[in-house]
Order: C-alpha cells, then sequence, then structure tokens
C-alpha cells in the first residue's frame, strides 16, 4: 500500500512538472502564432510581392497541430526548399495558402487553449481543489491574443506642459540669481565711484587752499607813475584806482633745451620758453603772459649752494644756474618775479623740449597755418597743417640765430601753437577732467614741477567750468639790440606795468577806493 502511494506520488511530480514544461511551451508558441498570424496579414495586403518570405510562412504554417510535438521543423523546411523552387506558383496561390495558413493557425490556437485549460486544471488539483483565477479563455479574445495576461496599468494624465513649467521655473531662478549679482556689482560701484567722486572733491579743495596760501602777497612793487599807500595792493595809476585780485594764482611754465644730461655734464641746460599762467581762482579765466627769453633781468648766481651775487643777463640763463631741476626752476620763478613788479611767484612746471612730441600726440596732433617755413622739414609758411610728434617739437624750437629777432619770432610760434593746442586739450576734456590730468601725467615723465596732483585737479575743473575754448597770450613788449656777445630784449617798463595791472588787479570805482583807505 505504501509502495503504491508512492509510486502514485512520484507520476504526480512527474506530471506537475510535465505540465509546467507544456504550460511554458504552450506560452511560447501561442505569441509565436500570434506574431506569425500578424506577418501573414501584412504579407496578403503587400499583394505577394516578396514571394520567398510569403512561401516559407505558408510553409510554417501549413503543418498540423500535431506537428507541436517537435516534427514541425522539418516539414516547414521541406515545404520552404520547395516553395523556393517555384516562385510562381507561390505567386499565383499566395492568396489560397494564406487563408489555409489563417484556419491552420487558428486550429493550433485553439489546442494551445486545450493545453492551457488541462494545466489549469492540474494546478488545482495540485493545490487541494483551490479554484483558478478565471478559465483559460478569461481576459484574452481572438484579436489581442493576449490570453489570460492582466491588461496593463493604465498610464496617469500627465500635464502636457510640465517641462515647460520646469523650464520656466528654473528660468526664473536663474534670472533671479543674476538680478542678484547684477545689485551687488551696482553697489559696489556705487560705493567706489561715491568714493572716488568724494576724493576728487576733497582733493580739489585741497589745491585750491594751497594755491591762495602761496598766492599770498607780501610786498607788491610799484610803477614809477603810480602811487600806493598799502605796499602796491591798492594803486592809483594815470587817475584810475586799482585793487589787488587775491584769487589770482600764477605758474611760470618753462621749456629748457638741454641736449644731454645734467648729470654727464654738468650742464643744466637754457629755458628758451619762459611763460606766466594767470588764473583767477574765482572766476576760472586766464591769461597767458609770454616773456621774451633774451629779456635783460638781474639773475641770482650761485656756486653750488652758495649764492654769490645777482647780475643782469638773459633771463634764459637763469636756468643754468642750478641743478637743471628744483633749484633751477625756482632761479627762473624769482626772476619772473622781478620783471613783473614782484608779483607773488611760487609754482613752477619746468618741462624737456622733447616733451612736446608726446603732449601733442596725446591730443591727436595740432592743426595750424605756420607763419614760417622750417628748412628740412614739410611746414611750409602759409599751407595747412596738423603737426605730428617731432615735428612739432622742430615747429616751436626753431630759430634762425642769423636774424636778430630770431627769438621774438620763435615766441611767436610758439604763442601760435599754445593758442592751437589749447582748445583742442579742453575740447577733448569736456565732461571728462580726467583727461587734463592724464595730460598732466604725460608731461610729468618730460617735466620737474612743484605743483601737486590736487592744485593741478583744483585748476583743471576751473578751466573746463568757466567752459574757455581760446587762450588769452600776451607778450612783453620791448626792442630787441645786438648786445656785446648776444641778442638783448630790454623791455618797455611802462607797459610792463600795465600788463600787470590788466592781469593781477581790478579796477575799483572812487566810493570803493576810499572805503579801502579808511
Amino acid at each position: 500500500m505504501i509502495r503504491r502511494r508512492n509510486r502514485q506520488d512520484s507520476r504526480k511530480d512527474e506530471a506537475a512538472a510535465g505540465g509546467v514544461a507544456s504550460t511554458s511551451w504552450a506560452s511560447a508558441r501561442r505569441r509565436e502564432v500570434e506574431g506569425g498570424l500578424a506577418g501573414d496579414v501584412a504579407s496578403a495586403s503587400a499583394g505577394g510581392r516578396h514571394f520567398k518570405a510569403e512561401a516559407s510562412e505558408d510553409a510554417a504554417v501549413a503543418v498540423p497541430a500535431a506537428a507541436i510535438t517537435g516534427k514541425g521543423n522539418a516539414v516547414s523546411q521541406k515545404t520552404a526548399d520547395n516553395a523556393e523552387g517555384r516562385p510562381s506558383a507561390a505567386m499565383d496561390s499566395s492568396r489560397h495558402v494564406n487563408e489555409g495558413a489563417a484556419k491552420a493557425r487558428e486550429t493550433e490556437m485553439e489546442s494551445i487553449g486545450d493545453l492551457d485549460g488541462q494545466d489549469a486544471d492540474r494546478r488545482a488539483a495540485d493545490e487541494g481543489g483551490a479554484s483558478v483565477a478565471g478559465s483559460p479563455d478569461e481576459g484574452w479574445t481572438e484579436a489581442d491574443g493576449i490570453g489570460r495576461d492582466l491588461p496593463p496599468l493604465p498610464e496617469l494624465p500627465r500635464d502636457p506642459h510640465e517641462g515647460l513649467h520646469r523650464v520656466r521655473k528654473k528660468t526664473h531662478i536663474k534670472a533671479k540669481r543674476r538680478l542678484r549679482v547684477m545689485a551687488i556689482v551696482i553697489a559696489v560701484i556705487a560705493v567706489l565711484v561715491g568714493t572716488a567722486a568724494f576724493a576728487l572733491s576733497r582733493m580739489v579743495a585741497q589745491g585750491e587752499e594751497a594755491l591762495r596760501d602761496a598766492s599770498t602777497p607780501e610786498e607788491l612793487e610799484t610803477s614809477e607813475d603810480a602811487t600806493s599807500n598799502d605796499k602796491g595792493m591798492t594803486v592809483e595809476y594815470q587817475g584810475k584806482t586799482y585793487r589787488y585780485n587775491e584769487n589770482m594764482v600764477s605758474i611760470v611754465v618753462i621749456g629748457y633745451d638741454r641736449r644731454d644730461s645734467v648729470e654727464t655734464t654738468g650742464k643744466a641746460g637754457q629755458g628758451d620758453a619762459i611763460m606766466v599762467v594767470a588764473m583767477d581762482t574765482e572766476t576760472g579765466s586766464m591769461r597767458v603772459i609770454g616773456i621774451p627769453r633774451d629779456t635783460m633781468v638781474d639773475v641770482d648766481e650761485n656756486l653750488g649752494d652758495a649764492f654769490i651775487g645777482q647780475d643782469q643777463m638773459q633771463i634764459a640763463l637763469a636756468f643754468s644756474y642750478g641743478d637743471g631741476y628744483d633749484e633751477s626752476s625756482r632761479n627762473v620763478v624769482r626772476a619772473v618775479s622781478r620783471i613783473l613788479y614782484n608779483v607773488p611767484m611760487e609754482y613752477y612746471f619746468a618741462m624737456d623740449m622733447d616733451g612736446v612730441g608726446p603732449l601733442n600726440d596725446a591730443v591727436g596732433g595740432v592743426t595750424l597755418t605756420p607763419l614760417a617755413s622750417i628748412p628740412s622739414t614739410s611746414i611750409v609758411e602759409g599751407q595747412q597743417i596738423t603737426l605730428r610728434g617731432k615735428l612739432a617739437l622742430r615747429y616751436v624750437q626753431y630759430r634762425d640765430t642769423s636774424q636778430l629777432t630770431s627769438s621774438l619770432d620763435r615766441q611767436a610760434r610758439q604763442v601760435q601753437y599754445l593758442q592751437a593746442f589749447f582748445p583742442q586739450a579742453i575740447a577733448s576734456a569736456k565732461g571728462n577732467p580726467s583727461v587734463l590730468i592724464d595730460l598732466y601725467n604725460t608731461a610729468l615723465e618730460y617735466s620737474t614741477t612743484n605743483l601737486g596732483l590736487s592744485e593741478f585737479s583744483f585748476l583743471a575743473t576751473k578751466l573746463i567750468q568757466n567752459g574757455m575754448s581760446q587762450l588769452d597770450v600776451t607778450t612783453l613788449q620791448g626792442e630787441a639790440t645786438k648786445g656785446s656777445q648776444y641778442v638783448e630784449f630790454h623791455p618797455d617798463m611802462a607797459s610792463v606795468y600795465e600788463t600787470v595791472l590788466d592781469t593781477f588787479y581790478v579796477p575799483v570805482s572812487d566810493d570803493a577806493a576810499d572805503h579801502t583807505e579808511e
């Protein structure tokens, strides 16, 4: 009895294993057949154009249901080989073959369904009579061929603008980040600009204060035809009363000619161009007084650091008595002040003539109509030209020493050049005073000066505020004569004093003059 039960259990296990294998094979075969059925429909629609593929497919589907046991492969191969040997017959009967194939597939599907049903009954028996969820035909139709497989879960509806929302959100975040960065940058720039503006304003104020302190007169001289009761602060001249303008600031500009360095030769050079820039710090008006290089004046003579006295000589030689820098410049300043009746002179700007070219090019060149032709150049009298580089230096430096008035003729060209240079520099600096500061820095590379950046900034600001477009230049009047060795220019002191009154004084009414005397 026990042995019989064991044999029965063993047979059940083998049957169950066989059923599982049959079920797997049946499912795979059903999917294969369904795929073939779909291929038949497509092939029939094509009208037999691919006859080889159709013949092979017909041979495969013509196998009876009994071929499921494994004998169908050989039959299918043989049928396919025969089909390849007679292509025209396959084309003529393709529709009939396809219809037979469809019926064969339906028969095979029914066989597979029976196998599925038997497998379901076997599993139910093994599990103790548990009910099977659904019959073999439940959950599928001939149209879809899904069988008992459950349908896939439907996808949840998606927002068609979901991707756009994400892009917009990221773009919005980036835009907000950029705005924050931009705001920070603007704030930093505002702080820097505000700080720079405050620093510039403070520097200008300091420059004004320094210029005023240095321009306070100590003891002004007067002409023999003028009278004064307060050391020249108020004077009467030719029936008019004048009051010294304490807003005036004077800067002596020196253009010196030095062929070699003073360290090499021990020679400081000579001041070939000497001018006084006088500015009213209240109104911003400015006048330039040209002093001929051959003007005879008392000059301090120094031997090293020792002062050895004064001697009358050309003012150009005042620069040679010194170190070629600060001492030489101050010696020229003192000589200029003596000519101009001891008007206070404190500041100087001494520039090597080699700096003319770079300054000229810094404003884009200077255009003018030459007063004279310059040998070995393209400069022709009366023909307009734009001077550049060394050509500009040549125009303001050349002189014919064989002519008595050569120095005066050269000074006339220098004045003309300044009057052409000045409006171009001012025009380029309108709305941007830093342009003048750049010119100042360019000139410094060739210059010696005690005029600080704060003082220059104040003067530049006043010039721009005043809106000057033309430079007012006057030259001291006098007579050039041939001296014992060199040309001597003897200024007309009456004319010089009138120039001083016109530049550094202001006329006052009789009532104002009486009030001043009281």
